[in-house]
């Protein structure tokens, strides 16, 4: 039996009127548009050469121009959340989004927010000096008093004074590393350098072994001067550049640390912060390499792992002795607005299902490259359907395009959507793509594996402005691999709550190129028009294929997600599972059952192919095209649990969700992963039977599509 209650609706109006002649507010004239012998998964022959012709119209109205104007204008002043930046720049998106002839709507949340007043770190052995806490910004900087003092969200306020030890990056290895070596945290401040893992697992580990605050710094070998020439000169990280951040632990839950699961609206009740497992524990602050340089070489004890030594000229020391350091945070919190931007595109034939492209909107200083690029090119695909609307081009399904806010400080706009929102996207949002720092060289992408033939698919048919090729040609070519990987979902971005939460397919797409400005005063349009992406072109590539891909989706006759890869992967998932042991739980069940999946799957996905290679359909083979489009929207959800992770309950996807000790990376088959690295034998055989109940619902509503 399928369960009623999470099966996707989709509306039967207009289903049994409509065939796969082109919808009669499509101009006549476009009717036939020549495919060139592309194949075009999901759709008829008829309906494929109208949809290239609707994207290759949409890409002829994507501008360098506008993208541009959008860019800079809203990087000229910081955009920090509930700052006097932040409202100024979604009033120039607001009125932008307007001129282009669309109805942008505001989503306003009142938030749970931290600001700092006054952060102090002050070295008091075996010299006394004072730390910089922010950029040595020029004098003549447009908007100088807002960019925010070094710091990260959502750490307590507090003032801690203790002997300093170095832990590497604050990995769970690190910390095993200090115990096997017999050094005490307990009231230490504790040095960790930037990177490997999420910034907020490294707080919350040094707080469990008993450290009393946390310093972090961007090390040079990672991000700095060994990497190349420092900004200004080189896209690098120089000396005095801070990296904020947000220290919210995500990976718990993200969103508004007060109404987990719930969107904070008026009426919601809240919990109170000592409450909240998200918030952090500890004191904790960001420092520039210039200032953690003075702290590790008065730094004593014994000498550090080959492997934790970085990259400045002296023998790194693990400590305790000899530097001491007071840390003083002044750090007010209270209620403030988080404003996203909805934007939609309205469907003809199925106006509830919708296809979201989000973007954050929200920066931590002048913000260029994170999210200025993202935010720039949603508004610019935007503006770009809107023209085409207006010219009579309609989507079948509905587009909607989000600015997101909140996004650095824990995905607060997003989460608080998507939880206000749960039952209407349940039901009916299709895919959701991510758009966050676009601006580079490189292509990547993360997605399920539903997507990933569509991602491919689409690559191929975009121009890379700078390569002269395709972008699936430089992707291929770059990788040194006909078929590049696409990454998996994690966290750290706004398509948490939309795969993780309530399952709807997802994808992370852009480009990117190798920089160390991330999160500092620097990231700025110089170094975005100098190093990242002159003449915003590939900000444009990343317009044209966002949009495409959202159009190829809004308008297929079978929605081209192909979940026989699905269950490929989840096997291949499942073998890695197997090398780690299974604490003598049979998985025999469990494998059957992705091998039952897989095989429905591929009978789905022959039977809408056979459907598409008509040129007429019955009335009772529309209804059952309009199955086959349910069951498809519908298996993502199956793989989710209401009754989330044992770990944490937020997160309900089966399959994906980030790890407890990174933070950012993907930790596929979440439950039977902890559960393992526990050595709880009991927990491994419950994530077992729960991940064969989901897989069976997936196989169910396949098989039920084509009875």
């Amino acid at each position: 039996m399928i369960d009623k209650s999470r099966m996707v609706k989709t509306s039967l109006t207009g289903i049994l009127a409509c065939s796969f002649a082109i919808s009669p507010l499509v101009p006549l004239n476009k009717v036939g548009a020549e495919t060139n012998g592309e194949t075009v998964s999901g759709f008829s022959k008829a309906r494929a050469g109208w949809e290239l012709d609707f994207e290759k119209k949409f890409k002829e109205q994507v501008s360098e121009e506008f993208i541009s104007h959008y860019s800079k204008s809203m990087s000229i002043r910081p955009a920090l959340v509930a700052s006097k930046g932040n409202e100024a720049s979604l009033d120039f998106a607001i009125n932008e989004l307007r001129e282009a002839g669309l109805d942008p709507q505001v989503q306003t949340y009142d938030v749970y927010l931290s600001t700092p007043k006054k952060i102090s770190i002050t070295q008091t052995a075996p010299v006394t000096r004072s730390l910089k806490v922010i950029e040595d910004l020029p004098e003549d900087l447009a908007f100088k008093d807002e960019v925010v003092m070094g710091y990260n969200a959502y750490s307590p306020s507090g003032t801690v004074e203790g002997e300093l030890v170095y832990a590497n990056y604050g990995q769970p290895q690190d910390f095993e590393e200090l115990e096997k070596r017999g050094i005490s945290l307990k009231d230490k401040i504790v040095l960790v350098r930037y990177g490997k893992n999420f910034r907020g697992v490294k707080p919350d580990l040094a707080a469990q072994h008993g450290a009393a605050g946390v310093l972090i710094y961007s090390d040079p070998e990672d991000d700095g001067y060994l990497k190349g020439d420092v900004y200004p000169k080189g896209p690098w990280r120089p000396k005095d550049a801070i990296q904020r951040g947000s220290i919210l632990s995500i990976y718990r839950y993200p969103g508004d640390p007060l109404t987990p699961g719930t969107p904070s609206i008026e009426g919601v009740e809240r919990i109170q912060p000592e409450q909240a497992a998200s918030l952090p524990k500890i004191p904790t602050t960001p420092i520039s390499y210039e200032a953690a340089e003075g702290l590790l070489k008065t730094l004593e004890g014994e000498k550090a792992p080959e492997e934790w030594q970085g990259g400045f000229p002296f023998e790194y020391k693990i400590g305790p002795g000899g530097t001491k350091v007071n840390l003083s945070l002044d750090i007010e919190y209270s209620q403030k607005p988080v404003n996203d931007v909805i934007v939609k595109i309205p469907g003809v034939k199925y106006p509830k299902q919708t296809i979201v492209i989000g973007a954050h909107r929200d920066t931590w200083a002048y913000g260029s490259k994170d999210n200025t690029s993202g935010w720039a090119t949603t508004m610019e695909i935007a503006r770009s359907l809107g023209k085409l609307y207006k010219e009579g081009w309609r989507p079948d399904r509905t587009i909607v395009l989000a600015g997101w806010d909140g996004e650095e400080y824990g995905l607060i706009g997003s989460t608080e959507w998507v939880e206000e929102h749960k039952k209407e996207l349940t039901e009916n949002a299709v895919v959701y793509i991510n758009l966050d720092s676009v601006a580079g060289q490189n292509f990547g992408a993360s997605s399920v594996p539903s997507l990933n033939e569509l991602i491919y698919n689409i690559t191929k048919v975009t121009e890379n402005p700078e390569a002269k090729m395709t972008v699936f040609e430089d992707w291929s070519k770059k990788s040194g691999s006909e078929k590049p990987a696409i990454e998996q979902l994690g966290s750290g971005s706004d398509y948490t709550a939309f795969i993780q939460h309530i399952g709807v397919p997802s994808a992370d797409l852009g480009f990117s190129s190798p920089d160390g400005l991330y999160h500092s005063a620097y990231d700025n349009t110089y170094f975005l028009e100098r190093f990242i992406d002159p003449g915003y072109k590939q900000h444009a590539a990343a317009a044209k294929l966002t949009g495409s891909m959202a159009l190829r989706l809004a308008n297929a006759d079978v929605l081209p997600l192909k979940y026989s890869d699905y269950a490929l992967s989840i096997k291949n998932l499942i073998n890695d599972i197997e090398k780690h042991g299974t604490l003598g739980i049979d998985l025999t069940g469990v494998k059957k059952q992705v091998d039952e999946w897989e095989a429905a799957a591929k009978e789905l996905e022959q039977y809408g192919a056979k459907l598409t290679n008509k040129t007429a359909l019955s009335k009772n083979e529309l209804q059952q095209l309009l199955k086959i489009n349910e069951a498809l929207m519908q298996q993502e959800r199956d793989l989710t649990n209401e009754k989330g992770l044992p770990s944490r309950e937020w997160f309900k996807h089966q399959i994906w969700a980030p790890g407890l000790t990174t933070g950012y990376a993907a930790q596929p088959l979440p439950a039977l992963v902890e559960a393992q690295q526990a050595n709880d034998a009991q927990k491994f055989k419950e994530a077992v039977k729960e991940l064969e109940k989901s897989l069976e619902r997936a196989t169910k509503t396949a098989k039920a599509a084509i009875e």
